[in-house]
């Protein structure tokens, strides 16, 4: 049997990086898949004060996991650009789980951020932790809400939500939201007066056919990540899932897509699935 593929944990030390492990200790027991944490090391260091480090790295992971309940969690020190060398070990991963500054610091990561290169990057699912005081981890009996446009890409997604909301017996919440489009080519444009009410009907239709027994579905008006952002407030929702592009979503999560402004609004953890190649 093949050795099963770990969740990558990047930790520097800071109380911030560690606000991911609650999530993480939660998507591992969700999925079945080990811990693992890593740590980059700067490439300017020499190799005795490199060994000293990963030593010292070694022991501050035994005393996370031990605090954590985690019991013994394999560790990885590695040299080099962070976010690079976190990308370089998710190729042999089943995912990565990362805090970000959130809402409690920057309300946008700065672009070139290690966390933002990392979300950009990845081509395996990563879940954000927003860096909050007191990070919850999914789960907990709240629901599981899922980002939707009609599109294919949007619904890996939705499969991915489905699978970690049956492993604790969560809600799952089907969100799409419906704006009127903008005119293309024209200073003004007349819209058929009944253009709203037949997208509306077209996005709840979507919604119907798509959800499973069970499942609920909100369909919410105006833009898309003011609308998820609202939508998962109102449910109280305990993880939002979206994918990395899809019908209306940049490809790569270019900053003020969707997916962006949902990770940097709000104070939810937010699992992004990456898009196929």
């Amino acid at each position: 049997m093949a050795e099963a593929k770990p969740i990558l944990v990047p930790l520097d030390g800071s109380k911030l990086a560690e606000n991911a492990i609650p999530a993480a200790a939660w998507y591992s027991k969700a999925t079945g898949a080990p811990l693992q944490f890593i740590h980059v090391l700067d490439s300017d260091i020499k190799r005795e004060a490199r060994d000293e480090a990963a030593a010292t790295f070694q022991q501050y992971a035994n005393r996370i996991a031990a605090s954590n309940g985690l019991g013994s969690v394999e560790c990885q020190v590695l040299t080099g650009s962070p976010a690079d060398q976190v990308l370089s070990a998710s190729t042999t991963a089943a995912a990565i789980v990362l805090a970000t500054h959130g809402r409690g610091g920057f309300k946008a990561m700065m672009r070139g951020s290690v966390a933002d290169k990392i979300v950009r990057g990845a081509a395996i699912p990563v879940l954000v932790e927003p860096g909050t005081e007191e990070p919850i981890a999914p789960g907990g009996g709240r629901p599981v809400v899922v980002g939707l446009d009609g599109s294919e890409e949007a619904e890996r997604g939705l499969a991915a939500a489905r699978s970690l909301a049956a492993a604790e017996k969560l809600e799952v919440i089907l969100i799409r939201s419906v704006t009127m489009p903008p005119p293309v080519g024209v200073e003004f444009a007349t819209y058929p007066a009944d253009l709203m009410s037949s997208l509306d009907q077209a996005a709840k239709n979507y919604l119907e056919a798509t959800a499973q027994p069970g499942e609920k579905t909100l369909l919410m008006q105006g833009e898309s990540a003011s609308a998820i952002l609202e939508a998962a407030n109102q449910v109280d929702a305990g993880l939002i899932v979206l994918t990395s592009a899809g019908k209306g979503l940049s490809k790569r999560i270019a900053l003020g897509s969707t997916t962006d402004r949902v990770i940097h609004g709000t104070e939810r953890p937010v699992l992004v699935i990456p898009r196929t190649e």
